[in-house]
């Protein structure tokens, strides 16, 4: 027989659970809402465009996995979207816990995720950088896709970098390169028939960890071993420093910064 204290205990954590499952839900309703924004300011997906998305198998990459595909489902606009998984032989080992991120999308999601292998040919001069930062890595991964965009006849390569990793790069640029730039929520090349698109360009990188942590998707912490000396660890730090005694100072700096270099497409766009 239930006694009163035990009853007690299961109403209050039956409210918990279901205030938890509330809060996943209006959470869920932001990022979608506020993603949708982004994607509509700057026009990043058109009607059946065919768009390639790289998983990385890391938080920011599987949460675009998910959140992409339920805004597709309920989009007006018809595209396609074909997920990738990068493995790179070039510098570690990046293939980390692929089975879990493939039984993931394909049992969870019905979605086929689809394993590439990114190798360097011998005489490419990028082998003498690779390993140096990771803007070479990702210079020799963004080939590599862009290649196999023109032969999947994809016109859209979707990247996972979110707000943080905006903030953090006009810092790296102005303290490296002494220039005042962002990562371009679109970027179109001028030499091939694509562009990159950032669609959690106005996400936070808090949001995506407790989403993917309260959906229970899963995914893998980076390994790369230059991160640790990187300068983009420190700034982060230091953002993470200034932040913590002016709150939302990454909001308000990124959308200041939007508002000034993207006013004629936002404009254009409304």
């Amino acid at each position: 027989m239930i006694n009163e204290k035990d009853l007690e205990n299961y109403k209050n954590e039956a409210l918990k659970n279901k205030a938890d499952s509330k809060e996943c839900k209006n959470l869920e309703k932001r990022i979608k809402r506020d993603m949708i924004r982004a994607i509509n300011d700057f026009n990043m997906i058109e009607e059946w465009e065919t768009i390639l998305l790289w998983v990385s198998g890391w938080k920011d990459s599987m949460l675009l996995g998910y959140m992409l595909n339920e805004i597709r489902k309920s989009s007006k606009k018809k595209f396609e979207i074909r997920w990738v998984y990068i493995f790179k032989e070039f510098l570690i080992n990046c293939d980390i816990m692929f089975e879990e991120k493939r039984k993931y999308f394909e049992e969870e999601l019905w979605i086929t995720l689809e394993k590439i292998d990114v190798k360097l040919p011998p005489d490419s001069l990028l082998n003498e950088w690779i390993g140096q930062s990771c803007q070479w890595c990702a210079y020799a991964r963004r080939i590599a896709l862009m290649k196999l965009a023109d032969k999947r006849k994809a016109n859209k390569i979707c990247l996972w970098h979110h707000l943080d990793d905006e903030v953090i790069t006009l810092y790296m640029n102005i303290l490296e390169w002494s220039r005042f730039k962002i990562m371009d929520p679109i970027n179109r090349m001028d030499k091939m028939d694509v562009a990159f698109i950032r669609p959690l360009s106005y996400i936070r990188e808090r949001d995506i960890k407790e989403l993917c942590k309260t959906l229970e998707i899963p995914f893998s912490p980076c390994l790369c071993p230059i991160w640790e000396q990187w300068r983009r660890k420190k700034i982060k730090t230091l953002l993470e420093w200034i932040e913590a005694l002016e709150p939302e100072f990454m909001e308000k700096m990124y959308f200041s910064v939007i508002k000034e270099l993207y006013k004629d497409i936002l404009d254009k766009n409304k």
